[in-house]
């Protein structure tokens, strides 16, 4: 594992130098010689959501199950700024990662979940072929020139990063690959002008399950 090799603190506890689990409910994040404010005025937020939904048709959909293959850890790491004198073009982090035959059946949909602005790109390959099967990549939102007829895929100031989608080919999708017994390579790849913590490089899946042979 990459993240072993480097000493990074995800795996190697002597060079941790904070970043997980730093915030729970209650406490404060301030230097020992700074007053807490606001302390009669608790902070409230609200998450809005939309959910879009079908009828089930057991003649026409498909139960599908979930999974989480992480690269890094299992939940976060370390991304070391890179060396003095670097290139911008060339601070770039990467990770990778094997997972033998983790899944079953073959494959829906793909979440790349990685952390904004300094993720760059996730990709997932069948480790024996080298097949691409999937990458993500973030796009950012823009405001398009005038008279062009063309809409930004999203608002300026926000960034869309696409799954990949697999299905029926009458919906313009490719085939569903098949995973069962395949060891699966990812890498990912992120912004490292900055060191951070914190990042993430889940792949969430979601598959039609089969039976193990």
């Amino acid at each position: 594992m990459d993240t072993l090799a480097n000493h990074n603190p995800t795996c190697d506890v002597r060079t941790y130098a904070g970043g997980q689990t730093a915030c729970h409910d209650m406490w404060s994040l301030l230097d020992a010689d700074q007053e807490i404010p606001w302390q009669e005025q608790p902070l409230v937020y609200r998450h809005k959501f939309r959910f879009y939904f079908q009828e089930y048709d057991a003649a026409y959909h498909t139960t599908i199950g979930r999974a989480t293959w992480g690269l890094g850890s299992p939940v976060e790491y370390d991304v070391p700024q890179c060396a003095e004198g670097t290139p911008t073009k060339d601070c770039v982090h990467v990770i990778t990662g094997l997972f033998g035959k983790v899944g079953h059946g073959r494959l829906v949909a793909a979440h790349f979940h990685c952390h904004a602005p300094t993720c760059l790109s996730v990709e997932l390959y069948n480790n024996k072929t080298g097949e691409l099967l999937c990458r993500e990549e973030p796009i950012y939102g823009q405001n398009l020139p005038s008279g062009t007829g063309k809409k930004s895929m999203t608002e300026p100031g926000y960034i869309l990063q696409p799954p990949c989608i697999w299905g029926d080919k009458k919906f313009g999708l490719d085939e569903p690959p098949g995973v069962t017994d395949v060891e699966l390579y990812g890498i990912a790849r992120t912004n490292s002008t900055y060191g951070h913590h914190g990042e993430m490089a889940w792949l969430q899946m979601y598959l039609i399950p089969s039976k193990k042979e």
